[in-house]
């Protein structure tokens, strides 16, 4: 028996780092919600920017970047994989895109991209123009998932692993939908008059947006590491 077979035996499946990831993830929100409350905290203030004490956006950027570095990995075995040679290209990008959110996550290169576009129009910051940044992470997900398509023939033969991110991607839409509505008051008044319930409902909708988005890209994680399995078991019957 080579190394190589004791060391696909040895490791998780797909599944089993499910488990794992879920495990971890539901620890950490659980946490950061209950430390928020026993310190009389908005239940959100874990979920903010690095900058402002929101830890669970270190995984975030931690999960988008292993997700990275994975697909970088894929490359590299497709890359000398006859089989899935013409795939390579994809995987770069996939890794490249990964690495490009994750530094977003902790610089906020989409805030700074809202900020440049309400300059370059001039445009007054009223609730409706405070979207923007929310519609640039949309046009993130909506822009990949462009690309995925088009790439579909050329990826199938990863196709046992696209159920992960199938559910990624209905999680990641479920995020950018709640942060449009727990971005400000624009939709949420027009339904409730309460402003102190109006405050606690963005509240806990952020946090159920942010908990949304540590899901999808534990989903995201899973899926790649899948995709790794697949290239790796391609690459020893090449």
């Amino acid at each position: 028996m080579n190394r190589n077979t004791l060391l696909d035996r040895s490791s998780l499946t797909a599944r089993q780092l499910l488990f794992v990831i879920l495990f971890l993830n539901s620890l950490a929100i659980t946490v950061a919600i209950t430390q928020a409350v026993i310190l009389d905290k908005s239940p959100q203030f874990y979920f903010e920017e690095i900058g402002h004490g929101g830890y669970i956006t270190v995984i975030s950027a931690l999960q988008l970047l292993i997700t990275g570095v994975i697909s970088g990995l894929i490359f590299r075995i497709v890359k000398y994989t006859r089989k899935l040679h013409k795939t390579r290209f994809f995987w770069l990008i996939v890794a490249l895109i990964c690495l490009f959110l994750a530094v977003d996550d902790v610089l906020g290169i989409h805030e700074s991209l809202d900020r440049w576009f309400h300059n370059l129009l001039q445009l007054q910051v009223t609730e409706l123009t405070d979207l923007v940044d929310d519609l640039i992470v949309g046009s993130y997900l909506i822009g990949f998932l462009i690309y995925v398509a088009c790439q579909w023939q050329v990826i199938q033969a990863f196709n046992p692993a696209f159920g992960w991110f199938k559910a990624g991607f209905i999680l990641a839409a479920v995020m950018v939908l709640l942060d449009i509505l727990s971005n400000n008051t624009l939709f949420i008044s027009q339904v409730i008059d309460d402003q102190a319930l109006i405050r606690q409902i963005r509240e806990w909708l952020g946090v159920v947006e942010d908990s949304a988005k540590i899901f999808a890209e534990g989903l995201f994680v899973v899926g790649v590491y899948h995709c790794r399995q697949i290239a790796k078991a391609h690459s020893n019957n090449s």
